[in-house]
């Protein structure tokens, strides 16, 4: 029996960003859920219930440390690592803080290379 592939819910409101992630997890094996706005990305994991969240710090309506908030606050957000990224956000001392007062389990700087993304993804959640 065949198990199913790890679900990720990418958080992020730019198309081409949006559509790079998602193709280049599919290729690896992960399943992909796309929520494009704060609100629409707490939904999605309340309904998807992903193994893994990345949330894009800048986005429409609620931003990605209010979705992190939101997420981490739940009984089974607890439980699933959230992947914070920001391009506005770029020095060390803000990823540190940022990751560790929204207990967010990562933080990667745009642009970043793919191959560091899925590094972090196998981290966090293992292997497809």
């Amino acid at each position: 029996m065949t198990r199913p592939a790890k679900r990720v819910l990418v958080i992020e409101d730019d198309p081409l960003n949006v559509q790079v992630m998602t193709h280049f997890l599919h290729a690896h094996g992960y399943d992909t859920v796309v929520a494009r706005t704060g609100v629409a990305g707490v939904e999605a994991f309340e309904r998807e219930h992903p193994d893994l969240a990345i949330v894009d710090v800048q986005l429409p309506r609620k931003n990605g440390f209010e979705v992190c908030f939101d997420i981490k606050r739940q009984d089974e957000g607890k439980r699933t690592p959230v992947l914070l990224m920001s391009a506005v956000y770029t020095d060390r001392e803000h990823a540190q803080r940022y990751s560790s007062e929204l207990d967010a389990d990562g933080y990667l700087v745009k642009p970043f290379d793919m191959h560091a993304l899925l590094r972090r993804v196998r981290e966090l959640i293992g292997d497809a």
